[in-house]
């Protein structure tokens, strides 16, 4: 039976997989919950999410980079055939140690593009000084709002994360961004609200 996984073992499988990215020069930018935690109040996850922007060539590198440690890493077979034209994440698994990691491939353009050309570079690990590159704190609202919408608005942990986020950075925030973009995917309303309840406190 897997057992479950430890903070420190999180810690080392991410920085393996970011200085991996990094030593590859693909693209990427870390997202989802960690990123949230970045600019609110830390608290353990089990996974992380990673958006890339990368070329066929820079898949199959990094599939045989990770195969060579011993884990599990999707065939890149389905990372180009099945993944990407779904939009569907490919997945990076260390059995043992109970860490995943999913990868977004994203295009170049719309919101990823432009989430892409804003990310932030941050210190990931302070007892390494391993540095990472996030999702600015606007494109991680914009992107759990768009998840949040499409779960049907049944995971709550969305609008949670980014009330927390508020509580934090929201008088530091590009609205005009976060207005224009919300709108452009449909979540102005979601925004709106959430935005209307922060500024009542």
């Amino acid at each position: 039976m897997t057992r479950p996984p430890d903070p420190d073992d999180q810690q080392a499988f991410v920085n393996r997989i970011v200085i991996a990215l990094e030593q590859l020069g693909i693209e990427y930018a870390i997202g989802g919950s960690v990123a949230a935690m970045e600019y609110s109040a830390p608290r353990f996850t089990v996974d992380i999410d990673l958006m890339l922007t990368a070329e066929t060539a820079e898949l199959a590198r990094l599939v045989e980079e990770v195969k060579s440690w011993q884990i599990y890493i999707s065939p890149l077979e389905a990372i180009l055939e099945t993944d990407i034209p779904h939009g569907l994440p490919f997945n990076i698994m260390d059995g043992s140690a109970g860490t995943k990691a999913d990868l977004f491939v994203v295009p170049p353009s719309g919101l990823s593009g432009a989430a892409m050309s804003r990310r932030r570079r941050r210190t990931w690990d302070d007892r390494t000084g391993v540095e990472a590159w996030f999702l600015a704190p606007e494109d991680v609202i914009l992107y759990k709002l768009s998840y949040y919408r499409k779960s049907g608005e049944t995971a709550p942990k969305h609008p949670t994360d980014i009330t927390k986020m508020l509580a934090v950075v929201g008088h530091e925030l590009d609205l005009t961004y976060i207005k224009n973009w919300a709108a452009e995917i449909g979540v102005a309303d979601l925004w709106q609200a959430l935005w209307d309840e922060f500024q009542k406190k």
